[in-house]
C-alpha cells in the first residue's frame, strides 16, 4: 500500500488534518488518550452497575472527546468512537481484572478476622466438607485429628440425629436469602450459645459454620498489651 495521502484544512488559524488517525498521534497524546478512555469508562460501570449500552457508550466517548478538546490534541471524532469501539471488550476485561486483583488483596484481612478468633470456626460447603478451620478449631479438635479434620465430612463428627439437624437447617438457609442463622444449642459446661451460620456469595448460598459465642466475663485487664 502507498503512504497516506494527508488532507488538510485551516480551522480559526490552524491547519488541521482531516484523516489523521489515532496511530498518527504522539505517543503521549495516545497514552493520555487510552487513560481518559479507561477512566470514564469504568466511572460509567461503577455509577450505573452495567455495562455501557448505546447510549452509554455515546457518553463515555463524549466525555473523552471533551478532555481531548481541553488539551488542545487534535484528532477526528469518529477516530475515538472507532478506537473505543474496538477496545470496548478489552476495557471490560480489565476492570474486571482490577477487581479480582483488589479482592484478593481483602482476602488476607478477612482470613486474618477468622485466624484471630478465639473461638472454633469450622467452614464447611454444602456438601459438609470441611475446607478451613482456624488455629482455635484446630486446638481444640486436636484429640479428633485437628488440621487432618480438613477436607473430611462434618457429618462424620455427628450422631444421626444431629446430621438431621444439619440437613434441616441447610434446607431451610436454601428456601430464602434471609434465612441466615439459627440457635442450635447451649453449652452449660462451657457456657457458650452455638449457630450455625450460612454463608454466602451474592446471595448464593455456598456453605455454612458453626458460630460460638461464649458468656463468660472477659479476664483480661482492660488495654493489658502483655509488655
Amino acid at each position: 500500500m502507498g503512504k497516506k495521502t494527508k488532507k488538510h484544512i485551516r480551522v480559526d488559524g490552524q491547519l488541521l488534518q482531516m484523516n489523521k488517525g489515532f496511530r498518527d498521534l504522539k505517543a503521549k497524546q495516545r497514552e493520555k488518550i487510552i487513560g481518559w478512555i479507561y477512566e470514564e469508562y469504568k466511572k460509567y460501570v461503577t455509577e450505573n452497575e452495567k455495562i455501557p449500552d448505546v447510549y452509554g457508550d455515546i457518553e463515555i466517548v463524549d466525555a473523552v472527546l471533551d478532555k481531548i478538546k481541553v488539551a488542545n490534541i487534535w484528532i477526528p471524532d469518529y477516530e475515538i468512537n472507532d478506537y473505543y469501539m474496538r477496545k470496548k471488550s478489552n476495557l471490560q476485561k480489565r476492570l474486571d481484572n482490577e477487581k479480582q486483583v483488589k479482592f484478593k488483596s481483602y482476602v488476607s484481612f478477612y482470613k486474618s478476622i477468622v485466624d484471630q478468633d478465639r473461638s472454633s470456626i469450622v467452614i464447611c460447603n454444602l456438601e459438609h466438607e470441611i475446607i478451613y478451620m482456624n488455629p482455635a478449631a484446630i486446638n481444640n479438635y486436636a484429640k479428633r485429628g485437628g488440621e487432618k479434620l480438613v477436607g473430611r465430612s462434618l457429618l462424620e463428627c455427628h450422631s444421626p440425629e444431629s446430621r438431621d439437624k444439619i440437613y434441616h437447617i441447610l434446607e431451610w438457609f436454601k428456601r430464602n436469602e434471609s434465612h441466615n442463622i439459627v440457635y442450635t444449642y447451649h453449652n452449660e459446661k462451657q457456657n457458650k450459645d452455638v449457630y450455625m451460620v450460612a454463608l454466602r456469595d451474592q446471595g448464593q448460598l455456598i456453605g455454612y459454620y458453626e458460630k460460638h459465642e461464649y458468656r463468660n466475663k472477659e479476664l483480661m485487664k482492660p488495654y493489658d498489651f502483655h509488655d
